[in-house]
């Protein structure tokens, strides 16, 4: 048979017919096939077309292919997917039956192979998992990847007796838990299997080691199924002790509840339930930490001295409502302990706020409230020298592992891209090779920002080509470029800018920008746009339009008009214009309803508060139905608007809200809003409650930065952020258990007065919220650190109120800080 009727059998897909011709081959002819085969494959892989025929062409690999290390990297490469058709199955059979007929020598090399290069994280391979399985025998490889493929294609029902020796390895891969959590077979088919002490051991170990939530979560199931005895706990006790620090808080639990198990059959030393209990008061889970201080406070007649000290760990927590039940336990027990513990719990008393010292005996110092660091203007850097830097900040701005391009990168390599390319264009050129060959994913079909700003640096490669016909210094390039779809007017403007510049630099080349800031935030000197100006007078060119135009943009509100006074070029005019004529869009924040269009019932509704622009941003809400975070370049927008901070809030309003619910990384996206300039009005707040309240705590960290930094620059109304956050919280578009660490974190670094005024503000519209007490815990050491004095509207009608709530005793404590009686 000759290789021709292979490869058509290839191409028309049949496999049955292929594996047949394929068996009937002789060694000999084997031979000669599958040199043809590779050099077809070659050819293939080469074409357009590679990614059609890969099932047949493993299935012919797999009756040619000569050595194990040519056979294992095809059958790799080539993938016999399921599709829950017979087909596809039957093409499964064909390579196995193929594979079978060979009575390979090297077939347990293949596949012990085979079980190395499957994947672990895409357990997508059937294919490679039935060759494995088929041919294996009594010994099956132990690799991760088919450990996990057996375990997720339901492995339990085609187990064999010599598969009892993968059972400690199951335990150990990663990802493993997560299948046990979804397939709940596999713990109960283990502990049937499986010898008990194996199975113990090695679900505590990966207890120990964490993981994932579902990860865990399996190995948590797998001890519920053990059901552990009174014996194994004593035997595995340091095991339980050892989850308790960091561990993730079910795993803890469950530790707890062990130890506890033990301790109530008399058998768990007192010392370990002590050390426990320091590591449990170390969390930061409320319900652990209460728990274990019920559970140490049974002991606390027979063990007056430890127990009181063992509590008094918690004086370092940062909930005051925790320090005041331990504070509560050890008053219980004080009096039956040592005269010595007694005055080293008092001085450990230090640590508390005044009123829960006092309860102590124990005084404390007044604290000082900590200073603000002072707010600097960060200086914009250097230029880029030379053409290798230029090629460096290319690769590192838009490698495999970029994300968002920081917006002074990114001015610098245009400014650079536009003096390189009029000083030496085809060194400029060279320098850019590098980067146009890492970027042949680029698709200039799209006008977002991000693909504007590549599309000028590579056009910048172009010889100039100068229009045919005599053109004005007014010529707009991108005067008819349609905007993109989901990147709003600020994303539009900041993508027609740089398709401008992109333009320029091969039909219109300048000497250089005129719009690059001085200052991090983007606002350019005047003196510097004026000398800039007078360059180009000198020199005779006029700067392209938007370039000017962001230029103007970024000048001060007070800029001095008569700086520009000598200018005689059009854009010297243009400039004394501007200053004389300067207006802003009118910006309100407005309770905007947005209701799908494809659902019927009105309560799919979605209403919320925004911030209106007039003109640029009537409907907010229909802007984060479309808006693409990663093309528009957000970071960029609060440098190309420094002095409109409102107008830029206004428009990040509507992502900043969505962030309350997604993942997505923004990075210094509101520090950067909040060092810039401009009114910070009523939208600057409601994009910093937005931003509190984020789903991710790196971008609610970076939303404390923009507080600190407004609060440095005495710019931050607490009065208006903590009335965005009461109606938000109130309407349950922020969760609390978000916005109260951050407000704590910037009261403690310096903002402490300005955060009282936030939750002064905030509070009347909270008391009937289920978690006002984290707001009121933070109110109350704020009030005794800064002792304010004043009334706190519906403060003493809660305090009033009876029972022992955690919202009733803040109150009441809140209360007697500002100078009232509860």
């Amino acid at each position: 048979m000759s290789f021709d009727r292979i490869q058509a059998l290839i191409e028309a897909g049949h496999a049955h017919p292929l594996a047949e011709a394929l068996k009937s081959l002789t060694p000999e002819r084997r031979k000669e096939c599958a040199k043809d085969l590779i050099a077809y494959e070659k050819a293939h892989r080469a074409s357009d077309v590679r990614w059609q025929h890969g099932e047949p062409l493993a299935i012919a690999g797999a009756g040619l292919l000569p050595s194990v290390s040519a056979l294992t990297p095809w059958l790799v490469r080539y993938q016999i997917s399921m599709h829950h058709s017979r087909r596809h199955d039957d093409n499964i059979g064909a390579l196995v039956d193929v594979l079978r007929h060979r009575e390979l020598t090297w077939m347990p090399d293949l596949v012990t192979r085979i079980a190395a290069r499957m994947p672990t994280r895409e357990r997508w391979r059937q294919d490679l998992l039935h060759v494995v399985l088929e041919f294996c025998g009594d010994d099956p490889p132990d690799s991760d990847g088919f450990l996990l493929h057996f375990m997720d294609s339901g492995g339990h029902t085609r187990w064999r007796p010599a598969f009892d020796a993968l059972i400690p390895r199951m335990l150990e891969v990663a990802g493993s838990g997560g299948i046990m959590g979804a397939r709940r077979q596999w713990p109960e088919f283990l502990c049937d299997r499986a010898d008990r002490q194996v199975l113990l051991d090695g679900c505590l170990a990966r207890l120990q080691q964490g993981g994932t939530a579902a990860e865990v979560g399996g190995f948590l199931v797998l001890h519920e199924v053990v059901e552990v005895t009174v014996d194994e706990i004593a035997t595995h006790v340091r095991d339980y002790v050892a989850m308790l620090p960091d561990s993730r808080s079910t795993v803890a639990g469950l530790a707890q509840d062990q130890l506890k198990r033990l301790d109530d059959a008399g058998r768990l030393d007192f010392g370990l339930l002590c050390e426990a209990s320091r590591w449990v008061f170390g969390r930061t889970e409320k319900k652990l930490v209460r728990a274990q201080l019920v559970w140490l406070g049974k002991h606390g007649k027979a063990n007056p001295d430890n127990v009181v000290l063992t509590a008094a760990e918690l004086f370092a927590h940062e909930s005051d409502d925790l320090r005041g039940q331990a504070v509560t336990l050890i008053a219980k027990h004080l009096g039956n302990a040592r005269d010595t513990t007694q005055a080293e719990i008092r001085a450990l008393a230090e640590q508390l706020p005044g009123d829960l010292a006092a309860q102590l005996g124990g005084t404390t110092s007044q604290e000082q409230a900590p200073e603000l660091a002072a707010f600097e203007p960060r200086p914009f850097p250097s230029p880029i020298a030379t053409l290798d830097e230029l090629t460096r900040e290319l690769l590192c701005a838009f490698g495999r592992d970029s994300s968002y391009v920081e917006p002074s990168t990114a001015e610098r390599v245009i400014e650079a891209v536009v003096r390189f390319a009029w000083q030496d264009r085809e060194a400029l050129a060279q320098a850019i090779r590098p980067f146009a060959e890492n970027t042949p994913w680029f698709d200039d079909s799209q006008h977002t920002p991000r693909s504007e700003l590549i599309g000028a640096v590579l056009d910048a490669q172009d010889k100039p080509r100068p229009l045919k016909h005599e053109v004005s210094t007014e010529l707009d390039f991108a005067h008819n470029r349609k905007p993109e779809h989901g990147i709003g007017a600020l994303g539009d403007a900041l993508a027609k800018r740089l398709y401008e510049i992109g333009r320029g630099l091969v039909h219109l080349p300048k000497p250089a920008l005129v719009s690059t800031p001085t200052e991090m935030s983007g606002l350019i000197d005047p003196a510097t746009l004026a000398g800039r100006l007078a360059r180009a007078e000198a020199e005779g060119w006029e700067p392209w339009q938007r370039d000017l135009r962001q230029a103007l943009q970024r000048l001060p509100r007070d800029t001095d008009p008569g700086l520009f006074a000598s200018l005689t070029s059009k854009a010297g005019a243009k400039v004394r214009d501007w200053l004389a004529n300067r207006t802003d869009p009118e910006v309100a924040i407005a309770e905007r309803t947005y209701r799908h269009p494809w659902r019927y019932s009105s309560y799919m509704a979605e209403t919320g508060l925004y911030a209106t622009v007039t003109p640029g941003l009537e409907e907010p809400e229909q802007f984060l139905r479309e808006n693409d975070a990663w093309g528009s370049m957000m970071e960029w927008w609060p440098s190309s608007l420094p002095v409109q901070r409102e107008v830029v809030a206004a428009h990040l309003i509507p992502h900043l809200r969505a962030r309350t619910a997604s993942k997505g990384v923004d990075g210094r996206l509101l520090p950067m809003l909040a060092e810039a300039h401009g009114p910070a009005g009523p939208a600057v707040h409601l994009a910093l409650s937005y931003g509190l309240g984020a789903e991710l705590v790196v971008n609610r960290a970076h939303a404390v930065d923009a507080v600190l930094i407004l609060a440095a620059r005495d710019q931050l109304d607490g009065g208006a952020l903590g009335d965005f956050l009461g109606q938000l919280l109130d309407i349950g578009d922020l969760v609390m258990n978000r916005v109260a660490p951050g407000l704590r974190d910037a009261a403690r670094s310096g903002a402490a007065r300005q955060i009282w005024d936030v939750l002064a503000a905030a509070l009347p519209r909270l008391w009937t919220h289920n978690r006002v007490a984290d707001l009121v815990e933070l109110a109350v050491e704020l009030a005794q650190l800064l002792q304010p004095g004043g009334e706190v509207p519906g403060l003493a009608e809660v305090a009033a109120r009876k029972g022992s709530s955690k919202s009733v005793v803040q109150a009441k404590r809140l209360m007697n800080a500002l100078g009232g009686t509860a």
